[in-house]
């Protein structure tokens, strides 16, 4: 799915971005990955330094949605690598963004897919299966909720309760 351009989806949807029907994340993101824009509905899993609900996310089908990975913010492990955005692009996953770190950054940007991270950590996760699937989460100063719609690109990333158009 080619994403819209967020400034263009902006603008075109003020009403909703004044209603709160449409977020814009705080520009707190960094960008990894081959696909600088991505959208998609959205998907949900909130964790803290433990990946192992993530990779059962990523090796399910992605239809072109989009993995929001809460992972508290934590900036003292990498809640994803390589090999799990590799996984997650053949499976066919949209793009993701982790409210945590990612590590692998080079096989990362090796990937034809779109990742948003706080930062890279050389630290892998724990693997004690904590965490929830499909639930509202706080990423980037905004609600998120299954369902929702994402799109991201170098000027952001917009959430909003349904599809947009320009």
């Amino acid at each position: 799915m080619a994403a819209l351009p967020t400034a263009e989806l902006s603008d075109a949807n003020a009403t909703h971005v004044a209603s709160g029907d449409v977020r814009v994340l705080h520009p707190v993101f960094k960008v990894y990955g081959q696909a600088t824009a991505f959208s998609g509905p959205i998907v949900t899993v909130k964790v803290f330094e433990d990946n192992v609900l993530v990779r059962e996310l990523v090796e399910t089908k992605g239809e072109g949605r989009v993995l929001v990975v809460d992972g508290g913010g934590s900036l003292r492990r990498a809640l994803m690598g390589g090999n799990l955005v590799q996984i997650a692009y053949n499976m066919g996953w949209a793009g993701i963004v982790v409210n945590g770190c990612v590590r692998d950054v080079d096989d990362i940007n090796a990937c034809n897919i779109g990742v948003r991270a706080l930062a890279s950590h050389p630290l892998r996760s724990n693997k004690k299966r904590t965490g929830e699937k499909n639930v509202p989460v706080y990423v980037g100063g905004t609600f998120i909720r299954e369902g929702e719609w994402l799109y991201a690109d170098n000027d952001g990333i917009l959430v909003s309760k349904f599809e947009l158009s320009n």
